[in-house]
């Protein structure tokens, strides 16, 4: 994105590379006055027109989220550049359009046990983010150049990344003893190199089928509040 001043705020790719209608597509729904640009909603704050309107937790999770990337807008005095994501060059070819529509068609990671958590959809929601690792932590920020401190912010002797700052930060490592001590061992402490998608599929199949849900509330409540 450049001065933002062509590209639409609800319907452009300019939020690293997704638009708010996908991004939170229950705002979308409650959003006024779609058809304006993102320099005239964010400059005059006015994309928040409607979403007074939101009435569960899921709602109020795509509003943090996309108030977090809203945050983040730099504008250029380079016009809007409209480009094809899906290849290098930019340029748009078939092969790149075929290719796209098999990207992303299954997961690697046990989806369904996030969904049907015990818990609350902001915890469900963050989890989703977590183990994408699309939280933003140092790594992520870094990446869109935004400038901030690599390591850390809790202990101060490793980059910061997801996986670090929720499972193999001492910070964190103490917080998993106490969950483990507090569910007599039925939680493990995450291992101090343990990769965000490996720890949760192996975590969730220590539960049994009728307490899955519960069980993985509990991890996404502590990376939560290991978050917050």
């Amino acid at each position: 994105m450049g001065d933002g001043r062509s590209a639409l705020f609800w319907e452009s790719t300019w939020s690293d590379g997704v638009d708010p209608r996908d991004l939170a597509p229950k705002l979308y729904k409650l959003a006024w006055r779609k058809g304006l640009t993102v320099r005239e909603e964010v400059e005059n704050q006015t994309w928040t027109r409607g979403l007074w309107r939101m009435s569960n937790a899921e709602e109020m999770a795509e509003f943090i989220l996309l108030w977090e990337r809203v945050q983040e807008v730099v504008f250029s005095d380079q016009p809007d550049i409209t480009s094809w994501k899906w290849t290098v060059n930019g340029q748009y070819s078939s092969k790149s359009a075929y290719a796209i529509q098999f990207a992303g068609s299954y997961c690697t990671f046990n989806s369904t046990a996030i969904w049907k958590a015990k818990t609350e959809g902001k915890h469900r929601f963050f989890g989703w983010l977590f183990l994408q690792q699309k939280i933003q932590t140092a790594d992520n920020l870094t990446l869109k150049g935004i400038p901030c401190d690599p390591q850390c912010c809790l202990c101060d002797q490793a980059p910061e990344s997801a996986a670090h700052l929720c499972l193999q930060c001492p910070f964190a490592q103490e917080v998993w003893f106490l969950v483990h001590v507090w569910t007599e061992g039925l939680i493990a402490v995450p291992s101090s190199d343990a990769h965000v998608e490996d720890w949760w599929n192996e975590a969730l199949s220590r539960a049994s089928t009728h307490n899955k849900s519960h069980f993985a509330a509990v991890l996404l409540y502590t990376i939560w509040n290991i978050w917050n």
